[in-house]
């Protein structure tokens, strides 16, 4: 597994994004989950300005050399996170919050009942997480996925999930793509959903690419 000292090399080179790649890998295969959860919040923030970041030099402006110094101090602060867990988990798990840890705990099992096929013990599962903590975004994701693939889908309360979620993390790219889907085939609103794909294709991610392709060539 990725190391802090590997890492370290790797972002003093300039490679952000694989720095943080890799060190949220090692933390998730070692089940640290706070480290996790920021690595995940950072490669957000580092996807989304990707199309920015990565230009020629005489290309980058001076805000987006302010950002990428942003996200690198982020990214260092992280590390020393990482190396904090590395040294001594157990301490660190000690000091991880136990109601904090309960909420996460109840996501992951949700996670792994989704996996599983169980769709309607999921659904419970992330409303309890939701129940816990009503800012918890990715457990208002996650249940609105579900409840679009279900048998009889319950789009209302998918598109009530999904808005919440925006209204929680506004932006949020896999939050968009999903409420995309919802606005084509359940609203038959192209225009919301081609404007929804829009956003997260300048946010960086291909997934919208596709997406506009297909559905929002003459828009």
């Amino acid at each position: 597994l990725p190391t802090a000292k590997s890492i370290r090399f790797i972002l003093a080179d300039g490679r952000l994004k694989e720095a943080v790649e890799r060190l949220q890998f090692s933390a998730e295969q070692q089940q640290w989950l706070p480290v996790a959860f920021s690595a995940r919040r950072l490669q957000a923030e580092i996807r989304g300005l990707e199309g920015e970041l990565w230009l020629s030099s005489e290309q980058q402006s001076e805000s987006t050399h302010i950002q990428r110094e942003q996200l690198m101090q982020k990214a260092i602060k992280l590390l020393d996170f990482f190396r904090k867990w590395e040294q001594d988990p157990d301490g660190q798990a000690k000091l991880f919050d136990t109601e904090h840890r309960e909420k996460v705990d109840l996501f992951l099992l949700g996670i792994n009942e989704r996996r599983s096929g169980k769709t309607s013990k999921a659904i419970k599962t992330f409303t309890s997480v939701i129940h816990k903590e009503p800012a918890f975004t990715e457990a208002y994701i996650e249940r609105a996925a579900l409840l679009m693939q279900q048998r009889n889908p319950d789009w209302e309360q998918a598109m009530e999930d999904l808005n919440t979620a925006l209204r929680i993390s506004p932006n949020h790219p896999l939050a968009l793509t999903n409420r995309g889907y919802l606005y084509i085939h359940f609203y038959q609103d192209t225009q919301q959903a081609c404007a929804d794909w829009k956003e997260v294709q300048n946010m960086g991610f291909p997934i919208a690419d596709a997406l506009l392709e297909k559905h929002c060539k003459n828009r």
